[in-house]
C-alpha cells in the first residue's frame, strides 16, 4: 500500500511538472510574439525616474489623458536624427511616443521617444528691416483710348451694348 501511495505521489509530480513546463513553454513562445507598436502625440507632463522597474513618461494627449509609459533600456530618444537622453524630456515638451502595450501587466514599453525639430532661428536684423522690393515704374500706356469720353457727362457704354437711356418713356393715357 505504501508503495503504490509512492507510485501515485511521483505520478502526481511527475503530471503536475510537465505541465508547469507546457505553461512556461507557452508563456515564452507568447513573449516571442511581437506585440503592436502604438502611437500616441502629446506633451511630456512628467518624468518619474524613482521607479525601480524604469524610468515612467506621463504624456497628456489631446483630450487631455494622461498616459503613463515605461521607458526601458533600449527605448530611442531622438530629435530627428540626434540621439538625445531623458533629461530632454522635460515638462510641456511635445513628444511622440511609439509603444507595445503589455495586455497580461496592463503596462506601455516605450519603443521609441521623437521630439519634434525645433523651428528656425532667424537673425534679429532679418525681423527689424523690411525687405527691400525693386523699384518699379508706372506702366505708360501703349495705346491711346479709341473713343474719348463725351464732355456731357454721360457714361460711354462698351461696344456692342447700348447705353441706358436717362429719359422717362412717355406714358400712354
Amino acid at each position: 500500500m505504501k508503495g503504490k501511495m509512492v507510485w501515485m505521489a511521483l505520478a502526481v509530480a511527475l503530471v503536475g511538472g510537465w505541465s508547469a513546463s507546457a505553461v512556461r513553454a507557452e508563456d515564452a513562445a507568447a513573449a516571442a510574439k511581437t506585440l503592436p507598436t502604438l502611437l500616441i502625440k502629446g506633451e511630456v507632463v512628467s518624468l518619474d525616474s524613482s521607479d525601480a522597474t524604469a524610468p515612467l513618461l506621463k504624456v497628456k494627449d489631446r483630450y487631455g489623458f494622461e498616459t503613463p509609459i515605461y521607458l526601458m533600456a533600449g527605448t530611442k530618444i531622438a530629435q530627428g536624427e540626434t540621439a538625445l537622453d531623458t533629461s530632454a524630456l522635460a515638462a510641456g515638451a511635445t513628444v511622440e511616443v511609439e509603444y507595445n502595450f503589455d495586455v497580461n501587466t496592463a503596462k506601455r514599453h516605450a519603443v521609441s521617444v521623437k521630439l519634434p525639430m525645433p523651428p528656425p532661428v532667424v537673425p534679429p536684423e532679418a525681423l527689424t528691416t523690411p525687405p527691400q522690393l525693386p523699384a518699379t515704374t508706372p506702366a505708360q500706356p501703349s495705346e491711346a483710348p479709341a473713343s474719348a469720353p463725351s464732355q456731357s457727362g454721360e457714361e460711354q457704354a462698351p461696344a456692342g451694348e447700348t447705353a441706358p437711356s436717362t429719359e422717362q418713356a412717355p406714358v400712354a393715357q
